[in-house]
């Protein structure tokens, strides 16, 4: 296959948020590019969404949340399994992923109300993969009136909008304004789900009404920065990640924002600086990692990029952009079996996206010869794009090839 024909990628579009960290311990607290230069293939969720701006619940910095009210205290039964789960989860490989979960889910029935054992616990199953239970757990602490139901509502809100149900993420908005009335954070998060839900003014309209409650917020400024960004703003965007970047320097948003305003500017040297730049302010967000994967893939540093998307698909493992962006340069790179099982993963992370199918159907005919695999896979990419690919798209002539490979078998099989 010819990666320098693959679709450009918005990051933000790719990018699957982490699953926060467990509690336990820590009570205190767009610019397309030209298509034939290398870029990662596109998703489908929020077209239009800037680059990287995935918002991040509580992946790294969890004393946003820990601050105010506090959720109901764990009983001694449920602690007591909590620090059983915890050590279990630091012997590493010794303990299985559904064997984590277990003693987690344990330690979560001992509870008398959902709080930090059933976060403890949606958190597990996020990083198990089983996304479907872990809204579940999450949505049960959201419910509450605290600190850590907001947490938990943050995440349900951003797993919502990675599989594209716009209905269920403004739910968990709901959710969050009455976990922490009247607290800012609440109309931070809103603002960030507008702008992903493609709505810039009305992200905007949020974002100003934090910034005139708190402003240093580096989220309503990040999100501000970006609505003007993406209405055509680049010099106020640059103004707002400027102020963002200065009011923490160890925070990678604004140093993702900053990447994002330099490829619409068409800088691809400041665009890859920033991008480094937040990966070396924070070297556990995925997302910083992701932006960087999936730059330094278009610019061919391919052994870098696996690296990269390798970690960011490690920090989340519940990204469907993580594993989509890591599938392609593994396809790039030659090593097709991974390959297959990360865009496998991709697929099975968000079923409707079109685009694991399109990178798999390439796989089946170029990589394995089988072309009647890569036709199914082809015509799924087809029946699951949102938008009837143009005349000009490869996926047609992908899909000739194939039909072209099968009629001598089916001839075969009329003459037999």
């Amino acid at each position: 296959m010819n990666p320098r024909m693959l679709p450009v990628v918005l990051v933000a579009v790719a990018c699957a948020h982490a699953a926060p960290k467990a509690v336990l311990q820590q009570p205190a607290s767009p610019a397309k590019t030209d298509p034939a230069t290398k870029a990662m293939p596109a998703t489908e969720a929020q077209p239009g969404t800037p680059s990287a701006a995935r918002f991040q619940p509580s992946a790294t910095k969890p004393e946003p949340f820990m601050a105010g009210p506090q959720p109901p205290a764990a009983s001694e039964k449920s602690r007591r399994l909590m620090d059983d789960a915890m050590l279990a989860r630091k012997s590493g490989d010794k303990v299985t992923a559904d064997q984590l979960v277990e003693r987690f889910r344990l330690a979560a029935e001992a509870e008398s109300a959902p709080g930090p054992a059933r976060f403890d616990y949606a958190v597990a199953l996020d990083r198990a993969g089983k996304l479907a239970l872990a809204e579940q757990a999450y949505r049960a602490v959201a419910a509450g009136k605290h600190a850590l139901a907001f947490a938990a509502a943050a995440r349900a809100a951003s797993m919502d909008l990675d599989r594209g149900d716009s209905p269920a993420a403004r739910s968990a908005l709901l959710l969050a304004d009455k976990a922490l009335p009247g607290d800012v954070r609440p109309v931070v998060l809103r603002a960030k789900v507008e702008l992903l839900l493609g709505d810039p003014a009305a992200a905007q309209a949020a974002a100003r009404e934090a910034l005139a409650r708190a402003p240093s917020d580096i989220g309503a400024l990040c999100t501000l920065a970006r609505a003007h960004l993406l209405q055509g703003s680049p010099g106020t965007a640059k103004i707002l990640a400027a102020r963002a970047a200065q009011a923490d320097p160890h925070n990678a948003e604004p140093l993702l924002v900053q990447a994002e305003i330099a490829r619409v500017q068409g800088s691809q040297a400041e665009e890859l600086a920033a991008a480094r730049a937040a990966v070396a302010a924070d070297e556990d967000s995925p997302e910083a990692a992701l932006a960087l994967g999936q730059l330094l893939y278009e610019h061919g540093l391919n052994g870098e990029a696996v690296d990269e998307l390798t970690r960011a698909a490690e920090l989340n493992p519940g990204s469907y952009g993580a594993r989509l962006a890591l599938g392609t340069a593994l396809a790039s790179a030659g090593q097709n079996g991974e390959a297959v099982k990360s865009l496998q993963a991709a697929a099975k992370l968000a079923p409707t996206a079109a685009a694991p199918h399109f990178e798999l159907a390439r796989l089946r005919l170029d990589g394995d010869g089988d072309a009647q695999g890569a036709l199914i896979e082809a015509k799924l990419f087809l029946r699951l794009s949102k938008v009837t690919p143009p005349a000009s798209h490869p996926i047609h002539a992908l899909v000739q090839r194939c039909e072209e490979a099968l009629k001598p078998r089916a001839q075969a099989s009329v003459v037999h």
